[in-house]
């Protein structure tokens, strides 16, 4: 199982990478349509309460033609980013109420859809902007992840400790997530200042890697709650070894609103 983990590891970094740094604006959106609202949309149907397959992929598909549209029509995107973090920051204040939105009742699955369909659509929608700007914007995001996951998985097997979200997360300790935020404002800005065309300052970009992990930890708990709520272990089980594609998105797909934001305030995009 570990070997398969870390194969399905390194092929994801490389198409990833790949993708980031050679494909055109066009095709990295295209690349990541399908992998969000596509691959992902299907998996958070299920997550909402769905089953039928042909329902799943009729949502998924729904998504990236959405996703299409709003790239078609060239919608102001800060005012679309803007919307999302205030959809995350909603999910975030439901983290404190996991037994909400338990039933399956067909409004419950109703407003799961249009949620996860929101943060689906922002997360391609980030990301395709970040690349679009700067291929060295989506590796800087990625080390914001990388080094907050590093971070809490190390401190959080050394200190151990009282249980962030024990209802929601059991393994999640409070020493792993402060772990976590302290090495991604650590080591950020030491990968900040060595990356180019990095639009912030050393203690701004510092100060905004601890925010973004502390959402990307929020991220992944509120997967970890739908999740829950649908007794699911894994998202799917697309990527072997690994779950779904929301298993491994979960984090980066509350931080990369928050994230691209900055980044367009940072260049001084106005927000009108």
């Amino acid at each position: 199982m570990l070997r398969l983990r870390v194969l399905t590891a390194l092929a994801m970094a490389a198409i990833g990478l790949l993708g980031v740094f050679l494909l055109p604006a066009t095709g990295f959106a295209l690349l990541v349509g399908a992998v969000l609202p596509l691959l992902g949309g299907w998996e958070a149907a299920r997550l909402a309460g769905i089953d039928h397959p042909a329902a799943r992929w009729i949502y998924g598909v729904g998504l990236a033609g959405l996703a299409a549209l709003i790239h078609g029509m060239g919608l102001e995107p800060a005012w679309l980013l803007s919307i999302a973090c205030l959809l995350w920051l909603v999910n975030l204040a439901w983290l404190s109420r996991p037994g909400l939105g338990r039933s399956g009742a067909p409004p419950i699955v109703a407003f799961k859809l249009v949620v996860l369909g929101g943060v689906l659509l922002a997360a391609w929608l980030g990301l395709s902007l970040l690349q679009s700007i700067s291929p060295w914007l989506v590796f800087l995001l990625l080390v914001i992840i990388a080094a907050a996951d590093t971070g809490a998985y190390f401190s959080g097997r050394h200190f151990g400790g009282a249980k962030l979200a024990p209802r929601i997360s059991p393994g999640k300790t409070r020493a792993g997530a402060l772990g976590g935020l302290l090495g991604a404002a650590v080591l950020t800005p030491l990968a900040g200042a060595i990356f180019p065309l990095n639009p912030f300052e050393p203690f701004t970009l510092a100060a905004l890697a601890f925010g973004i992990a502390m959402i990307s930890i929020g991220g992944d708990l509120y997967i970890s709650l739908l999740k829950r709520q649908r007794d699911l272990k894994d998202t799917s089980a697309l990527l072997p070894g690994h779950g779904g594609i929301l298993d491994r998105f979960d984090s980066m797909s509350a931080a990369v609103p928050f994230f691209a934001l900055a980044v367009l305030n940072a260049a001084g995009t106005p927000l009108t």
